[in-house]
C-alpha cells in the first residue's frame, strides 16, 4: 500500500472463493510483465493525523475492557517510531487484585474515582461470595452500579469518600508495620467493633484489608513506566477514551447510551464533534469525566482531549473522504456506523459476548438494509440500531472492520477490509483521538521544558 500511513488487510468482491482471494494475474496483464503496484483505493482509511517533525509529544490513551492502548508521538520523529504500549486495562487489573485479596482471605477497601465495570465486578462479587469484607468508597462503588443500593445489596459496604481514604491510608500504615503478617489470622470476633471492618460469614480470614484502588488511568503506574523506557512523562497535550453508558441509577443504561448515538445522528453530527475538551464533557458521562481528571493529572497543566471509545477508534478508521461503513469489533461492544461527508448516518451496537461471526454478520446485513430495529437489538441484549434514509446511496466503499475481535468476520461473505492505520489495528482508537486533537489544534502546540 506504499507506506504504514494506509495499511490495512484488504479483502476485495467475494467472487467464487470464500475468502476473496485476488487472481494471481490482473485482466490484460500479460504474462511474465513486472508486477504493477496496485492502486491506492481513494479515501483509504488511516490518514496520518500528525507528521514528522518538531511536532507535539501527545498522549493518548484508548481505555477498553480487555486492553489499554498507549500511544506516546515524539518530537522530531515520525509517528511510526512514536512509543506503543498494549497492556490490560484498569478492570483487568483490578480485578486480579481482588481476586488476590480472595485467595488471600483479606478484606478489600475500594478506593478512588469511578471506572469500568465488568471484570473488576464479577471479582467483586466473587470476593463477596466468598464471606470476605468488602468496603468501597461511593465514587469507587459506581463502578459496580450507578444505583448505590443495588451495590449495598450485593454485600459491599459502601461509606463516604473521605471515610475510604481514611482506611486505606491505616491500611497502609498497617501493612508497612506487619508486612508478613505477623499478627496470624483473625476471626470476625477478632475485629474492634469500630464499623470500618465489617465481619462477615464465620470462616477464618486475615483482617489486614488490601487496598484497591480504582481509575481508568493508573498515573503513577504510568510516569514510571515511561521513565524506564526514557520517556519524560511530560506532554503537550492528553487524550483518552473510555466507554461511558451515561449516569443512570434508574431505568436501562443500554438505552440511554443509544440515546446520545440517536441524537447525535438526528443531529447528522460529524464524528469529528464526539471529542470534547475536559471542561466539556457532558454531566451525565461520569466514567469519562473521572477518566478525564486523571489525564488532566496526568498531565499536569496540559490540555485535555476526552471520547467515548466507539466514536474514537472509528474515527481513526475513517478515510479522509468520511464516506464509510464502520466497524469497531471490540473486547467489550461492537459499534458499526455508517458516515456520509464525516457526519453520522447510521449506528448499531451490540454486546460483543453476545456475538459470534454467523451473528454478527447477520445483524451487519439487516441493519445496513435498514431492516434491524433498536427493539430488536435491545431484546437480543445489545443497545439498538437506527439507520437514516438514503444513508447508503452512492456508497460503494467495502466495510472497514477494526478492534481485537474482528476476528468474528473472518469467514463473512461480506465485502471487508481489516482497517490497520498506521499499520497498527490495536492502536486504532488512539489515531482517532490524535486525529481529532489535531483538528482542534492541539497537534500544533508545544510547551516549554518538554522532551
Amino acid at each position: 500500500m506504499g507506506g504504514a500511513e494506509n495499511a490495512s488487510d484488504a479483502r476485495g468482491a467475494r467472487s467464487g472463493d470464500a475468502r476473496g482471494a485476488r487472481s494471481a494475474e490482473a485482466p490484460g496483464e500479460a504474462a511474465g510483465a513486472a508486477p504493477q503496484a496496485p492502486a491506492r483505493r481513494a479515501g483509504a482509511c488511516g490518514a496520518a493525523p500528525l507528521g514528522a517533525g518538531d511536532g507535539p509529544k501527545i498522549l493518548a490513551a484508548d481505555v477498553g475492557t480487555g486492553t489499554a492502548d498507549i500511544l506516546v508521538t515524539l518530537p522530531g520523529e515520525p509517528l511510526e517510531n512514536a512509543v506503543r504500549l498494549v497492556v490490560p486495562s484498569r478492570t483487568q487489573v483490578v480485578a486480579r487484585q481482588i481476586r488476590a485479596a480472595t485467595a488471600a482471605r483479606r478484606p478489600v477497601v475500594f478506593v478512588g474515582p469511578v471506572m469500568g465495570g465488568g471484570p473488576d465486578g464479577a471479582a467483586m462479587k466473587a470476593h463477596v461470595a466468598a464471606g470476605l469484607p468488602f468496603i468501597a468508597g461511593e465514587s469507587a462503588a459506581l463502578t459496580f452500579d450507578d444505583d448505590l443500593d443495588k451495590v449495598r445489596a450485593r454485600g459491599v459496604k459502601v461509606v463516604g469518600d473521605a471515610e475510604a481514604a481514611t482506611l486505606a491510608a491505616e491500611a497502609i500504615a498497617a501493612e508497612a508495620s506487619d508486612p508478613v503478617g505477623t499478627s496470624g489470622p483473625a476471626r470476625a470476633s477478632d475485629i474492634p467493633a469500630t464499623g470500618e471492618i465489617p465481619a462477615t460469614g464465620d470462616a477464618s480470614w486475615d483482617a489486614r484489608p488490601v487496598v484497591v484502588r480504582s481509575g481508568d488511568l493508573d498515573v503513577e503506574g504510568l510516569r514510571r513506566v515511561l521513565q524506564r523506557l526514557g520517556v519524560s512523562p511530560c506532554f503537550d497535550a492528553v487524550c483518552v477514551a473510555v466507554q461511558d453508558h451515561g449516569f443512570t441509577p434508574r431505568g436501562s443504561n443500554r438505552a440511554a447510551r443509544f440515546a446520545f448515538w440517536e441524537q447525535a445522528l438526528s443531529d447528522r453530527r460529524p464524528l469529528a464533534d464526539l471529542f470534547w475538551p475536559a471542561d466539556d464533557v457532558p454531566a451525565t458521562f461520569t466514567r469519562l469525566r473521572a477518566a478525564t481528571a486523571l489525564a488532566a493529572e496526568l498531565g499536569d497543566g496540559a490540555p485535555v482531549l476526552a471520547a467515548d471509545t466507539g466514536p474514537a477508534a472509528l474515527y481513526g478508521a475513517m478515510p479522509e473522504s468520511g464516506d464509510a461503513v464502520l466497524v469497531n469489533a471490540g473486547n467489550g461492544h461492537t459499534v458499526c456506523v455508517v458516515a456520509r461527508d464525516g457526519r453520522l448516518a447510521g449506528v448499531f451496537e451490540h454486546h460483543t459476548s453476545a456475538l459470534d461471526g454467523p451473528a454478527l454478520e447477520r445483524f451487519l446485513r439487516r441493519f445496513l438494509a435498514g431492516e434491524l430495529t433498536s427493539a430488536e437489538v435491545r431484546e437480543d441484549g445489545g443497545h439498538g440500531a437506527v439507520l437514516a434514509p438514503g444513508a447508503l446511496d452512492g456508497l460503494a466503499a467495502p466495510i472497514l472492520v477494526t478492534g481485537p475481535r474482528r476476528d468474528l468476520l473472518r469467514d463473512s461473505a461480506l465485502a471487508l477490509e481489516f482497517a490497520a492505520p498506521h499499520g497498527d489495528m490495536m492502536l486504532t482508537g488512539c489515531y482517532g483521538l490524535l486525529r481529532a486533537a489535531g483538528e482542534r489544534g492541539l497537534a500544533g502546540r508545544r510547551r516549554g521544558g518538554t522532551s
